[in-house]
């Protein structure tokens, strides 16, 4: 008798444990009904084909997942959801057996025996093995490569959606990124775990601008310089300077327009120490969490430029001047008040020396080119300046200093028909020309050398005689994908990933850089321009000029 009560107490026990093993908790279980959402959005054939309003099918599966009292009960909702979706046929089209690039790809979720019950993991490998190949209603490809989202509810009038629709929104986004988001692989924090993480604070949030913010953060977790959030058509108040990061401290580093800078006290070289009182920093730290940028740098001088921009029509900065400290109470303006690219004086081209040349990828057009390499053409060297954001006509250039046509990057697109994977193609440039330019070129790059500025530099690092000098550039390489956020919101991430021929990356890290030159605070406050001071150096010392 003993025996058997022994027997009975181990039973119970086994079973209660058996039982707490199976327990789930509610971010889990939204978790897994996010990614299954997701999955079947893009894998399954008739979702694929848009035949069911699948943002419904979210709302109505989200209360049962959450009640659901173990994996099993789990399971079996999930099991039934897909059951009802109709039948998925075996497809005996194999794959191509292309190269993929698979750092990106992570369907492994799908096996998961703490969550899902094998029936349930048996019904998702075979929808993976049989997924959709035809045109997706929610997704598409353009002839570049990147996505296009598609046939999306807009919600425009829901400012502060109920919990459900959070929910949702957050779900949509985060299998966008999931599934077509070239540099998921690289960003600081693993993408499976920001879903479980911000489940929870878009359950919690309980007013518009603490929603917008959660918003923010997520975005920002990409760690992606053309990653952004628009919540208004509304522009904000600007000071009239920019600034940069140089040792770590806020400088005026630009003037959007001179007279209103002057007529504020506000200088080039001036460091920023507070704002409105506020230490700098504190407020730096703070607007990080909210502020995009593909690398450290890039966010912290985007950040610094945020807290510059404000509704007020003024703000106190407190600034370091040639030693002294100093209160400025400055206005801000609305930033055509400037006009600042009506004012810009446009360089194209010019000659720094007998023997050396000057080109401004800021201003230089299509048919520009050819003039401006014929009349440089005796120049033993050229400098190309890419901190800027140049017109797209980087072949052109290319023809121009390239004898030969070469690849320059590995790049690669989402495979909308395996969604998760991304496939290869080469971009070349140049073209063979023996009467290509014969001198040294020298390319400038700087934080402000972004996206096309980064792609066009690439090209012309296959030059014959080439060399790049500056700093670190923004890190933010390859198209750019817009699309909605859930409830009108425009938004934006990065839509093909962009390698070096060889495989290395230039997201998040810029360009490769030979000669690294950073701007001193004493070169900005004596408007110096330090980095085209070392290109012409490098120019005499190659052509062996005297200084």
């Amino acid at each position: 008798m003993r025996r058997f009560f022994l027997l009975l107490v181990i039973v119970v026990l086994n079973n209660s444990f058996t039982i707490a093993q199976q327990k789930i908790s509610e971010t889990e279980k939204i978790v897994s009904l996010g990614k299954i959402y997701g999955f079947l959005k893009y894998y399954h054939p008739e979702v694929g084909k848009g035949n069911f309003d699948w943002d419904k099918e979210f709302i109505k599966q989200l209360p049962r997942v959450i009640n659901a009292k173990n994996k099993d009960v789990l399971s079996e909702i999930y099991c039934s959801w897909i059951d009802s979706l109709g039948a998925v046929r075996e497809c005996k089209k194999g794959d191509k057996g292309e190269e993929y690039f698979d750092k990106n790809f992570d369907l492994s979720w799908l096996h998961n025996d703490s969550i899902f019950n094998e029936k349930l993991i048996e019904k998702l490998k075979y929808i993976e093995k049989n997924r959709f190949k035809g045109k997706n209603y929610y997704v598409t490809s353009e002839l570049n490569g990147k996505i296009k989202v598609t046939n999306e509810p807009i919600y425009e009038n829901i400012e502060f959606p109920s919990e459900d629709y959070r929910l949702l929104g957050l779900v949509k986004y985060w299998n966008i990124i999931e599934y077509f988001y070239p540099y998921k692989y690289l960003t600081d924090q693993n993408w499976n775990s920001v879903l479980a993480e911000m489940i929870p604070k878009f359950r919690n949030v309980s007013n518009v601008k603490d929603y917008q913010n959660t918003i923010r953060e997520l975005i920002v977790k990409l760690d992606d310089g053309h990653a952004w959030v628009n919540f208004s058509d509304k522009w904000p108040l600007y000071l009239p300077v920019k600034v940069t990061s140089i040792n770590n401290r806020i400088v005026i580093s630009e003037y959007f327009n001179d007279s209103l800078a002057n007529q504020n006290n506000l200088k080039i070289g001036d460091v920023v120490l507070k704002v409105n009182q506020i230490d700098i920093e504190n407020i730096i730290n703070e607007k990080m969490n909210y502020v995009s940028g593909s690398n450290k740098n890039q966010k912290r001088i985007n950040a610094c430029n945020a807290i510059l921009r404000g509704e007020s029509d003024s703000v106190t900065l407190t600034i370091e001047r040639a030693g002294k400290v100093y209160d400025v109470n400055a206005s801000r303006y609305n930033f055509k008040k400037f006009k600042y690219y009506k004012n810009r004086k446009v360089i194209k081209s010019r000659e720094i020396h007998s023997d050396i040349g000057y080109l401004n990828m800021d201003f230089i057009e299509e048919n520009d080119v050819a003039k401006v390499f014929k009349l440089f053409k005796a120049k033993k060297a050229i400098i190309i300046d890419l901190r800027n954001y140049p017109n797209f006509i980087y072949r052109s250039v290319s023809k121009q200093i390239n004898s030969e046509n070469r690849i320059f990057s590995k790049y690669y697109s989402p495979e909308i028909t395996y969604p998760g994977r991304f496939k290869y193609s080469y971009l070349r440039t140049g073209s063979k020309n023996k009467k290509s330019y014969k001198g040294k070129v020298i390319l400038l790059v700087n934080e402000k050398s972004v996206s096309r500025s980064e792609f066009t530099a690439m090209a012309f690092q296959t030059a014959d005689n080439v060399i790049t000098v500056g700093s670190q550039t923004a890190g933010a390489d390859g198209d750019v994908v817009k699309f909605n956020y859930m409830g009108g919101y425009k938004t934006a991430i990065t839509g093909n990933g962009v390698l070096y021929p060889k495989g290395e990356e230039t997201q998040r890290v810029g360009v490769k850089v030979d000669v690294e030159v950073k701007p001193t605070i004493e070169g900005l406050r004596e408007g110096r321009d330090e980095v085209l001071e070392k290109a012409i150096q490098l120019a005499k010392e190659n052509i062996n000029l005297s200084l």
